[in-house]
């Protein structure tokens, strides 16, 4: 089954707005009206706050148009089907990314056509972002190198010499095999996230490590791992059988 796909009403018509609501209701589940909005100030709130991928949206609202509105939100990644009583503004909506224009008073049949390709047009993105997001995480897999950058420098450092990383904060400190240290102003969960399919294991919140570089694990005093360089890292109860179950496959 299809996620369902967040979904805004603007309009200042109240009566609009419930019209759009029912028509959706009446064919379709696969919306989920997250939202609906009056005014242009209103709007703008609603569409930062949930991030929408579709938006029923009226041209002319009580404070201002659809396009001033338009043109005060960052990167809108959303789709656009414009319901109004304006034949005049139709060209003009097109070029803000507008799947359909529907005329008031609203045709059923024709706002139902526009939903469905609406509908079809977001999932094709979903299955494109998909995609992309799979060739990505295969570019990772068979990267080399990775790219630190600090206050004065940019290191390219080769991802098997990395022994471990430690946070502190908002920095990560990066310990190589040359016994050199790299200090870099990001947070460890992105690192993480990073180096996840090169062998990296999160043994707790504030450490990252090498499993290519793994020497022991020191069941007393809590248990600790100890690196090959000798370094002591600590290790999370709920992190210990995750450890163990990665550790039986190498």
């Amino acid at each position: 089954m299809s996620e369902s796909i967040k979904t805004i009403i603007i309009d200042d018509e109240p009566d609009a707005i419930a019209s759009v609501r029912m028509i959706i209701n009446s064919f379709s589940n696969n919306l989920d009206i997250v939202a609906e909005a009056y005014s242009v100030e209103q709007s703008i709130e609603v569409i930062r706050k949930y991030q929408p991928q579709l938006i029923f949206l009226d041209i002319d609202l009580n404070d201002g148009t659809a396009f001033e509105l338009l043109e005060k939100i960052e990167h809108p990644d959303f789709k656009i089907i414009f319901v109004t009583g304006s034949n005049k503004l139709a060209i003009k909506a097109f070029r803000f990314n507008a799947l359909d224009y529907i005329l008031k008073p609203i045709d059923p049949d024709l706002l139902i056509e526009a939903t469905q390709k609406a509908i079809e047009t977001i999932h094709q993105g979903n299955i494109q972002i998909q995609l992309n997001n799979l060739l990505e995480q295969q570019k990772l897999k068979q990267q080399k190198n990775i790219v630190l950058s600090t206050l004065d420098d940019i290191f390219v450092v080769e991802i098997d010499q990395i022994i471990r990383c430690e946070s502190d904060g908002n920095y990560t400190t990066f310990y190589l095999h040359s016994k050199e240290k790299i200090m870099v102003s990001k947070n460890i969960k992105e690192y993480a996230d990073l180096l996840s399919e090169h062998h990296f294991f999160r043994p707790h919140q504030s450490h990252l490590i090498n499993l290519n570089f793994f020497s022991k694990y020191h069941k007393k005093d809590g248990g600790f791992i100890v690196m090959k360089d000798d370094s002591t890292v600590p290790l999370s109860r709920r992190k210990k059988e995750q450890l163990l179950t990665m550790l039986a496959k190498i």
